[in-house]
């Protein structure tokens, strides 16, 4: 089925680390490891162009002798959307059966439990990541990526550095090339973030930790804006709020996304900033659900047509909360759930948002 709407403390010293972890291997071997899988995407992708123009040179010469038989030469086609898609099966889809790059801005919700992973192409092709999940989502995310003949990542984002958000980034950075990993600049003490940042000073990326400001953008695609909302260069009793909160828009249609912010850092972005660069077509749920954030004055200023919250299906927190569900529904807010819904993808073609489902 498609659908389609009209648009409508904390402060991270610096990258030292002082924890007591000793990983499994030796930074030397994993720096090694690196380089063998660098050169391996290297020798795919040289391989991928030569069989490109070897296609190209084999689709000439056909039409060449389709037209000298007096035979019209075909025309590809090519699906805007796959509209009988489960959603379980999506991020298994192949990309022929997706819409076509320069379709618009392609934004996939995936399916990784109690956690937070989204995968963006540009009209131009370039990648995006909002997030990696928690552990064990590196597969899911690998097979989407696949499927889409993604190499290497422009930019991966992580909202916050919370685990069940940055726990499969980890084999992200350690596999794909990455050229630029954004995070907000606030430090946490986990394993998982020591494992992430073990992760990056061994890989090629370029770390960026911007704080909110005005007009705070992170370089991407020059068809698309992405801009960082939150957080300030503050102290946050909650360190939900440390959250990136990212508009990502293309032409007249828009995706926020929310991190898990609270009411709180929903209220401190809103006096900030004008409440017109929140506005978006599709809203990512802040904090799954959870009854603590997405209220009245930020749904009234976003006033999304879609909202999709990524939970786990029979979370121990309750989430998605009655009470958010509520706030969406009185709103006619279309919902969309991972644990209900799986994988969802949707498409801004920069007048309006198509739901492939």
């Amino acid at each position: 089925m498609e659908k389609q709407f009209d648009p409508k403390q904390n402060r991270h010293p610096s990258q030292q680390s002082g924890f007591d972890w000793t990983p499994s291997e030796s930074p030397e071997q994993r720096a090694q490891r690196r380089k063998e899988r660098i050169t391996l995407v290297s020798l795919i992708s040289l391989l991928l162009l030569v069989l490109a123009v070897l296609f190209s040179l084999l689709h000439s010469q056909l039409a060449q002798d389709l037209s000298a038989a007096g035979s019209p030469a075909p025309t590809p086609t090519l699906a805007l959307a796959s509209a009988n898609a489960s959603p379980e099966n999506s991020a298994d889809e192949p990309a022929a059966q997706l819409p076509a790059v320069n379709a618009g801005l392609l934004v996939t919700f995936l399916d990784v439990g109690q956690g937070d992973s989204a995968v963006l192409r540009s009209p131009s092709g370039k990648t995006m990541l909002v997030d990696g999940g928690p552990r064990g989502s590196f597969p899911i995310i690998d097979r989407y990526l696949t499927s889409l003949g993604v190499v290497g990542l422009d930019v991966v984002v992580a909202s916050h550095v919370h685990a069940d958000h940055i726990g499969g980034l980890i084999s992200v950075v350690d596999t794909y090339p990455v050229a630029d990993f954004y995070y907000p600049p606030f430090d946490a003490e986990s394993e998982t973030y020591f494992e992430l940042l073990d992760a990056l000073k061994e890989s090629q990326a370029t770390v960026h930790q911007p704080y909110a400001g005005v007009d705070t953008l992170i370089p991407w695609d020059d068809q698309v804006e992405v801009r960082i909302l939150a957080p300030y260069d503050t102290i946050y009793d909650d360190f939900n709020d440390t959250s990136y909160i990212i508009r990502v828009s293309y032409q007249n249609t828009a995706v926020l996304f929310t991190g898990d912010s609270s009411e709180l850092g929903e209220k401190l972005a809103l006096k900030a900033q004008p409440n017109h660069y929140f506005k978006a077509d599709v809203l990512k749920v802040a904090h799954h659900g959870s009854s603590d954030a997405t209220f009245e004055k930020f749904l009234d200023a976003v006033s999304p047509a879609i909202a999709v919250i990524s939970v786990g299906r029979d979370n121990d927190y309750g989430h998605p909360h009655q009470s958010l569900l509520d706030r969406l529904s009185e709103r006619g807010i279309t919902i969309y759930r991972t644990d209900e819904d799986g994988t969802i993808t949707l498409l801004l073609d920069g007048t309006r948002v198509t739901v492939i489902k």
